[in-house]
């Protein structure tokens, strides 16, 4: 699946990427930073091309719905409202487009030199991990031992 972002979509994606990690604090935006890693990637996974189009086609949506205007023409406050109506309709598309964000802009050399090498690791201070559940390894459990006793 070949797809090719329209100029819209583009100035779309770099709004949409300004808004979850802004330029500030002498660090640049995500805008600027993971605009091409996420194009590139969109090119090669279909699953990150539907993340893609559909946060932008939602974004779209809640813009001209509740503010009858296309989302790059909003004003800063208007943009994260619409957003956060995107995040409110589907966390789970939501929660991917933020983790490609990240990916995308912390993998970028300009933010690593930025950050120094006393930045923190991602984990276990990153991302929240639901906590272990023990119940999916049952059916393994109950197998018993596949070895022989010494």
């Amino acid at each position: 699946m070949v797809v090719i972002l329209t100029r819209i979509q583009r100035a779309t994606l770099v709004d949409l990427l300004d808004q979850i990690i802004p330029n500030e604090d002498g660090m640049p935006g995500a805008g600027e930073i993971s605009a091409g890693y996420i194009e590139s990637v969109v090119l090669v996974s279909p699953r990150t091309a539907h993340i893609i189009l559909d946060i932008l086609e939602a974004t779209a949506t809640a813009a001209h719905a509740h503010h009858s205007k296309p989302f790059s023409d909003l004003v800063d406050s208007a943009k994260k409202s619409s957003l956060k109506m995107v995040e409110d309709q589907d966390r789970e598309l939501f929660a991917a487009f933020v983790r490609l964000v990240y990916s995308g802009y912390y993998i970028n050399s300009a933010v690593i030199n930025r950050l120094g090498p006393t930045a923190r690791k991602p984990q276990p201070e990153g991302f929240l991990i639901s906590p272990f559940d023990p119940l999916i390894v049952e059916n393994v459990r109950t197998l018993g031992p596949r070895y022989r006793e010494t």
